[in-house]
């Protein structure tokens, strides 16, 4: 499918950002990398980079191109997801409704030619109340596919990976995962052996359903079985909440590191990293003031973290207070930033993936158009 002029104007936010990682021959702690970055306007944009943590860049964008499922108005898309089984399959899942079928649509790519193999529509759950931000996240086990979504209430939707047909829907309120408070979103992912499923829940102060309220700066987690998912039903395996800064923290996306052993969650002004086994915070990176993290991936060797940050760059050479442009001083971007496991630090500076394409195909400055990265997923080789 080819995205029309008027679908990269209509908003280029971007969302998911998967990625596939080719781990060099050369030195244990260089990468090749290439990342698929899901946009809502409907597009993947193809960046091939390399990574060197002794850099002062440490990630490098070498090429940069786009990968198509649809427009703005139909597939804003915020969540991909590569299958373990098929390595050359991605799973996506739309972060709006469209409004032509009045649906949120579900499907899978060919990663090797960008072709849509299956796109089926999906209908939102009579009892939902807030329907502004619907699927971001997801997990996966053999056979199914599983998109979390933003709604207010909150579920989580079983696909089967052959056919895309629904199997389940799950919400968590009467189960014994129930986070008894109000929230603002859940979010979630699986592990690395597709056993379970991490959900984070961010409390709220909503008086009702239909508001999603402020975040009061609690990270509820919630580890599921997914052999109890897959069969429509609740089996909590641990708790834990992780406490951050009101309205400002909120939990987005997230990653286990390959041995299990920890939990990478980008929470917006912070990057956590969580101990998988006791879900107790090792360490609480603050993000700069213009950037806001939205996912955290491991390297295959789990020495680094690759984080997403949606950063104000500033245009405007008059700008009067930059640390907090004003809206026609400034263009979101999407950058990768790289967090050094056991120094606990970012390191080095960041990379865009977006504006470079925008600024070509758009136009930059005031006439250019928002970027905003969200999530990560790989490929190693």
């Amino acid at each position: 499918m080819k995205v029309s002029k008027k679908a990269w104007l209509s908003t280029l936010t971007v969302g998911a950002l998967t990625a596939g990682l080719a781990v060099s021959a050369l030195a244990g702690t260089t990468y090749e990398a290439t990342f698929y970055v899901a946009g809502m306007g409907g597009h993947f944009a193809k960046a091939e980079c390399s990574i060197d943590p002794a850099a002062e860049t440490p990630i490098t964008c070498n090429k940069l191109t786009k990968v198509d499922i649809g427009d703005s108005y139909t597939h804003p898309v915020h969540d991909a997801r590569i299958d373990n089984m098929d390595r050359n399959t991605m799973f996506w899942s739309t972060y709006k409704i469209d409004q032509e079928t009045g649906m949120t649509h579900v499907g899978k790519t060919d990663l090797r030619t960008g072709e849509v193999l299956q796109d089926v529509n999906v209908p939102t759950a009579d009892r939902v109340k807030l329907t502004k931000a619907m699927y971001c996240a997801s997990g996966q086990t053999e056979d199914y596919f599983m998109p979390i979504t933003m709604s207010n209430p909150s579920y989580i939707d079983v696909f089967s990976k052959k056919d895309l047909q629904m199997k389940q829907r799950v919400f968590l309120e009467g189960t014994e995962a129930d986070p008894k408070v109000p929230y603002k979103y859940f979010h979630g992912t699986s592990s690395p052996d597709m056993s379970k499923m991490l959900i984070t829940i961010n409390e709220s102060d909503a008086s009702s359903l239909n508001d999603y309220g402020n975040g009061v700066g609690k990270m509820h987690m919630k580890i599921l079985d997914t052999k109890s998912l897959e069969k429509g039903k609740v089996k909590l395996l641990a708790s834990g909440i992780a406490d951050g800064n009101k309205k400002s923290t909120i939990s987005f996306r997230q990653y286990w590191s390959n041995d299990s052993s920890m939990i990478a969650n980008a929470t917006g002004d912070i990057l956590f990293l969580i101990d998988a086994n006791t879900l107790e915070v090792i360490d609480a990176e603050t993000m700069p003031v213009l950037e806001q993290t939205h996912d955290a991936m491991f390297t295959p060797d789990d020495r680094y973290i690759v984080a997403t940050s949606r950063t104000k760059s500033i245009y405007a050479d008059d700008c009067q207070d930059r640390s907090k442009p004003g809206p026609d001083e400034y263009l979101m971007d999407g950058e990768l930033k790289l967090y050094d496991v056991k120094a606990k630090k970012f390191i080095g500076k960041a990379t865009s993936v977006c504006l470079a394409c925008h600024d070509k195909e758009i136009g930059s400055g005031d006439e250019g158009v928002h970027a905003v990265l969200c999530g990560l997923d790989a490929e190693y080789k």
